[in-house]
């Protein structure tokens, strides 16, 4: 497995003005410039090119392993507390694009071969470097419950139930797929390798869905006035 490192304009491509990321684990997730919604669902119109941008809060390197509809983009180095946005897959330099699901451009990019499951879906799973040395953790004071004692959540542990809810977005949204459009500046390199800590590994995911809300009046609409009927002459 090839993994890749931004390079040249690329490496500034940071998370100024973050949109609401999903995180956990030490690591995050977001869409540039695009809103999260608490429950996952990131609202899109059609047509729109988009960037994935993620957040190594370790103090360590991570690999992120990118894919989206269900197919693997690539796989990217992020050193420690770092962040980064890529624009385009490994093996193309077509720009990420977002299309309404049941759209001609949907149809052209192939949204007839990706499962229900898939449409929208972009993954990203996080594995940092094993840890060279893992301070003790200091006494943590158990609290009482009703059934018996429980400790607080080991820190850096996945807390983010979001993921877990299972209510339907709102019938208005529909389903959408990416595909490749124009043409990408970002360039990569080649990482070196790590040694993998695979029992730390973080999966996070987001669902691209389309909001007609969003979208521009695009219907034909009459001059003001075209239809209007004044009252017959007074009797």
């Amino acid at each position: 497995m090839t993994v890749k490192t931004l390079l040249g304009a690329a490496t500034l491509a940071l998370l100024a003005g973050e949109a609401h990321a999903i995180s956990g684990g030490g690591f995050s997730l977001s869409i540039r410039g695009q809103d999260e919604d608490r429950r996952g669902y990131v609202r899109m119109t059609h047509g729109t090119p988009y960037a994935i941008c993620f957040r190594n809060d370790l103090g360590r390197a991570a690999d992120a392993e990118v894919s989206i509809d269900g197919l693997p983009m690539g796989t990217w180095r992020l050193t420690a507390r770092r962040s980064a946005c890529i624009e385009r897959p490994v093996s193309d330099t077509g720009q990420f694009t977002f299309y309404r699901a049941d759209s001609a451009q949907g149809y052209a990019v192939g949204s007839g071969q990706v499962a229900r499951s898939d449409k929208g879906r972009v993954s990203v799973r996080f594995v940092p470097e094993v840890e060279r040395y893992v301070q003790p953790p200091a006494p943590v004071p158990y609290a009482y419950q009703e059934k018996g004692y429980a400790a607080p959540s080991a820190e850096g542990a996945f807390s983010d139930t979001r993921q877990q809810k299972t209510s339907r977005p709102e019938s208005r949204l529909g389903a959408g797929v990416t595909g490749l459009s124009g043409e990408s500046g970002q360039r990569f390199g080649t990482a070196g390798s790590i040694e993998r800590d695979w029992a730390n590994a973080v999966t996070l995911e987001l669902r691209l869905v389309h909001d007609p809300k969003l979208e521009p009046p695009l219907d034909p609409r009459p001059l003001p006035g075209r239809y209007d009927r004044l009252a017959p002459p007074p009797v």
